[in-house]
């Protein structure tokens, strides 16, 4: 079984889709003429992907856009049965779940056909899809840095840091020592157990599996891998590869398409 295939079937939690929410998310291009800026990726994840996060458990949709694209004639033909439809934009990858809760929260208590955010709106789908106009009678402030728009290659060195600080505080909070957070790079879909410890200049990417008190050691990438439990990398390079419970790596291997 590939490295993929296996991270897939590890222990992670299942989420029930909530049918009275659907999501639209505006795929925009900010900057490049040929580039599809919403491809762009930070930290294992593609810009779109980051917003789709924050949505995770509802139905999600996507479509291309321009600045000059009517959202109602775009959104229309994606409207499904859900009460409510949320349209949000790709170039807004700090968005986060517990942000839209705040709005959802609000606009079911007010019972709002529209509320504009500050890159997006949520629409009673019912509403909407005979509109022809967007009208707005109520407006309300959520999560300004939440709509950090991200339009330039400076931007987008922001919110790659931003980012990076979350995934990095994440694992803190969940009992991986990180000794040096400035020289430590950990992707989005990375995991790793409780007890691990990081040293400076490490980099773990992709969908890579790290075990409960592993000692990843000055200087290692590890990439869409799996490291068991109690196993020492020493200053390695590791890439689809599988390492067994206690072994010991290096220094200096490069262990590519292995198991252990």
């Amino acid at each position: 079984m590939a490295v993929i295939e296996t991270l897939t079937v590890m222990e992670k939690e299942t989420k029930l889709v909530d049918n009275e929410i659907s999501v639209i998310i505006m795929l925009e291009k900010k900057f490049g003429e040929f580039m599809k800026s919403y491809d762009l990726k930070i930290w294992g994840k593609k810009m779109w992907e980051w917003v789709a996060l924050s949505c995770d458990g509802y139905m999600i949709k996507t479509i291309p856009c321009t600045p000059e694209s009517d959202v109602l004639t775009l959104i229309k033909p994606l409207l499904t049965d859900s009460k409510y439809t949320v349209v949000l934009y790709s170039d807004t990858p700090l968005f986060k779940r517990q942000t839209l809760n705040e709005i959802m929260t609000y606009v079911r208590q007010r019972d709002l056909n529209v509320l504009p955010l500050r890159r997006g709106y949520v629409f009673n789908t019912d509403y909407i899809r005979n509109a022809d106009s967007i009208r707005v009678l109520v407006q309300e402030d959520f999560g300004t840095d939440d709509f950090t728009v991200v339009e330039d290659y400076a931007g987008l060195a922001k919110v790659s840091k931003i980012l990076k600080n979350r995934i990095i505080n994440f694992h803190l909070s969940n009992g991986v020592q990180i000794n040096d957070t400035l020289s430590t790079f950990i992707d989005a879909d990375v995991m790793i157990e409780k007890g691990t410890v990081l040293e400076p200049n490490t980099y773990i990417k992709g969908a890579s599996f790290i075990g409960k008190n592993c000692k990843i050691e000055f200087g290692s990438v590890i990439e869409n891998s799996i490291i068991s439990d109690e196993c020492i990398i020493k200053c390695s390079y590791i890439s689809e590869s599988r390492i067994s419970e206690k072994t010991v790596v290096g220094p200096y291997e490069s262990v590519v398409a292995k198991s252990s």
